[in-house]
């Protein structure tokens, strides 16, 4: 089942227009708003208990699954969850607009683009875009996948929940360092998704040239896992034949990262096939 509905859930936000109700933080948002009005005590602005108010829908979401006990409805609810978690269409549409802005030498738009992609991958401020679409692709779609094969619905919830924590806390408004127990979860949340990702890139791009850079990046626990998975992928993968053409590398790195979401979704099908993953 767990399969079924990842194979599913994938296929329909590849090919179909995502609309705002099925993302997770469009219901956040208004979770956030709706709490703000009803909870006006200030013990409630402390960083502990924002987060369990805003785990509280996720964890609604699977008290429901547990208290309905259905096959059919775990089924949907998995699907739906899945669907609401990945929620890459922002980055999907200004790629696409950077591509034509590029190739059309339009340098006012791709700029533009390339700052939309940079700001949605987080407040990792990566040097490359490439860099940003490593991390968008890897935060939207195979830490999710390794947090539902694990935890089910709920999993692939609470990490786009923290995901989502992580993005407001990076706001403007925000006070100076308030964002830094966010950022501290988050970062234990990647540890190991992060590290399972990179060995991804290992096994489907170039071994032995990125085994020299996963390997003892892999054992340093401190490593941050974004520049793990930059630093990995930019070994897993042959360098743009055309080093003018601002296209063809972050194109080749994202054919690299689709190659690992292939792979891992292989995996889960030999994990189900066996009996580990039901």
């Amino acid at each position: 089942m767990v399969l079924i509905a990842l194979l599913i859930a994938l296929s329909v936000e590849r090919l179909y227009h995502s609309p705002a109700f099925l993302h997770w933080a469009f219901y956040l948002e208004r979770w956030q708003r709706w709490t703000s009005v009803k909870l006006k005590d200030e013990k409630w602005e402390s960083d502990p208990l924002q987060l369990v108010r805003l785990l509280i829908p996720a964890l609604g979401v699977g008290v429901l699954v547990v208290l309905l006990d259905n096959l059919m409805v775990t089924f949907i609810v998995s699907i739906l969850a899945l669907l609401l978690a990945f929620n890459c269409e922002p980055a999907r549409e200004d790629y696409k607009a950077y591509l034509k802005a590029a190739n059309r030498g339009d340098e006012a738009e791709a700029n533009k683009r390339q700052l939309a992609l940079t700001e949605f991958a987080g407040h990792h401020q990566p040097q490359q875009l490439s860099d940003s679409l490593i991390w968008i692709n890897y935060r939207q779609y195979i830490a999710v996948m390794f947090y539902f094969v694990l935890f089910g619905s709920f999993g692939a919830l609470v990490y786009a929940t923290l995901r989502y924590a992580e993005k407001c806390a990076e706001k403007p408004s925000e006070e100076p360092n308030s964002n830094q127990p966010w950022q501290q979860l988050v970062w234990f949340a990647d540890w190991v998704p992060a590290r399972l990702s990179a060995f991804g890139l290992l096994l489907v791009g170039h071994f032995s040239r990125a085994l020299a850079v996963w390997l003892p990046q892999t054992l340093n626990p401190q490593i941050n896992p974004d520049k793990l998975l930059f630093d990995v992928a930019g070994k897993a993968e042959d360098s743009p034949q055309h080093t003018d053409d601002r296209t063809e590398h972050i194109a080749c790195q994202l054919r690299l990262m689709r190659r690992q979401q292939i792979f891992w979704v292989c995996v889960i099908a030999v994990l189900t096939l066996i009996g580990w993953v039901s």
